[in-house]
């Protein structure tokens, strides 16, 4: 069923999301990017807001214009911590709120970071005064409670997208207690009506404790494997591609393949790198390193497979799903298929051992048999669980009320 035939009435939607959904820099921005496509796809109106400062930054005049002139957000708006403060008195006028608001909300270094605060609050129930929404999502339980005890919400179905397993995610912090961040972790989801995750494991584990229904709603991509350069070995320009930021998981994995993979691999074998990722990678002569590009296409068009590794982290590797889309087998470690509904048979070979590793990414150039059993498992698993019909399908079930 294309666009133009979905019978679904319009509905107003308030989507929270704290960066800037322009700049795909980072898994969960391709998700909320992906989130406001499907709006748009489906007729809805959608107000758009995000943090102009902590955990985000302010989008640019352009940014909030360009939102609205693709059709993304019919108004944009942004939540910023500190009132302007014209003098003394504007400040303590902000400041005694907000720290009864925090010690209401039981803010504190043992649980998990609340970005609420009486500002915050104060410029969010400004929006939702402006008109009556049908959904507020929110995403990330460390801004939930803006609309905790929120009486300006009226009826509005309250859905929570978290992205992530916060307390996992927190739990070096310094002083984080794990037993009270993750008790905070579920108080928080459970003020919502609905909680979304991205990943199945996230999925089971919020089950277990959740009073609310939890839903998967895995991140969708649009198949790239019709409209893209049919790949003959002419069109092969790198054995591999490696897609990555610089966060810190990402370095450490990093430092584990160039120690214990790379070395084992014949220097003919080419790799194409890509991201932040590149401040950590050493400069050899069978790397190619691109610190950014706009498009990955023609990237992915010219490689033959891709690599995730990854030691650490939590949820989905939206990178491991990207290639997917590509139709590139991927080779990962065990956390590179975290949270995919499949853990095999999903076009993914998985080893945490440096040898096996490099042998896995050998056979797959070498073994043609092998490398198209893979591909195929990828490409089935891709259109069952990530395709945009399968996503949007998923959605449309969850906008069904």
């Amino acid at each position: 069923m294309n666009d133009q035939q979905h019978p679904m009435k319009s509905k107003k939607i308030l989507y929270f999301f704290p960066l800037n959904p322009l700049h795909s820099n980072a898994g969960s921005v391709t998700r909320a990017r992906g989130i406001l496509t499907y709006f748009k796809s489906r007729g809805y109106t959608v107000d758009f807001v995000n943090s102009d400062d902590e955990w985000g930054r302010e989008l640019t005049l352009e940014d909030r214009n360009k939102l609205v002139f693709e059709g993304l957000a019919r108004a944009s708006y942004g939540l910023s911590r500190n009132p302007p403060l014209k003098n003394i008195f504007g400040y303590l006028r902000y400041l005694i709120p907000a720290l009864f608001l925090r010690k209401l909300l039981k803010y504190g270094t043992s649980t998990l970071n609340d970005y609420n605060n009486f500002n915050r609050r104060k410029q969010f129930n400004t929006i939702l005064k402006r008109d009556k929404y049908d959904y507020i999502i929110i995403s990330y339980a460390y801004w939930a409670n803006l609309i905790k005890g929120n009486s300006f919400v009226s009826h509005a179905r309250l859905i929570i997208d978290t992205h992530d397993w916060l307390t996992a995610q927190d739990q070096s912090r310094k002083r984080f207690e794990i037993g009270r961040g993750f008790s905070d972790e579920i108080e928080r989801l459970n003020l919502f009506d609905e909680i979304w995750t991205v990943s199945s494991d996230e999925q089971y584990v919020f089950e277990q404790f959740c009073r609310k229904p939890v839903h998967l709603i895995p991140i969708g991509f649009e198949s790239n494997l019709s409209s893209g350069v049919q790949k003959g070995n002419s069109n092969i320009h790198f054995d591999a591609i490696y897609v990555a930021s610089d966060n810190m998981h990402n370095i450490k994995a990093c430092n584990w393949f160039f120690r214990y993979v790379y070395p084992s691999l014949p220097k003919e074998i080419s790799f194409c790198i890509i991201g932040t990722i590149n401040k950590y990678v050493p400069d050899l002569p069978n790397v190619t390193k691109v610190e950014y590009v706009e498009d990955l296409n023609d990237y992915y068009y010219r490689s033959k497979l891709a690599i995730c590794p990854m030691l650490s982290g939590t949820g989905v590797k939206i990178k491991v799903i990207e290639a997917l889309s590509y139709g590139l087998p991927v080779v990962c470690n065990r956390r590179g298929v975290d949270g995919l509904v499949n853990k095999t048979e999903n076009g993914c070979v998985v080893t945490d051992d440096g040898d096996d590793f490099s042998r896995l990414i050998l056979r797959l150039l070498r073994d043609s048999e092998f490398y198209e059993h893979v591909r195929n498992d990828g490409q089935l698993y891709f259109n069952r669980h990530h395709s945009i019909e399968a996503v949007y399908q998923n959605l449309d079930n969850r906008f069904a009320y």
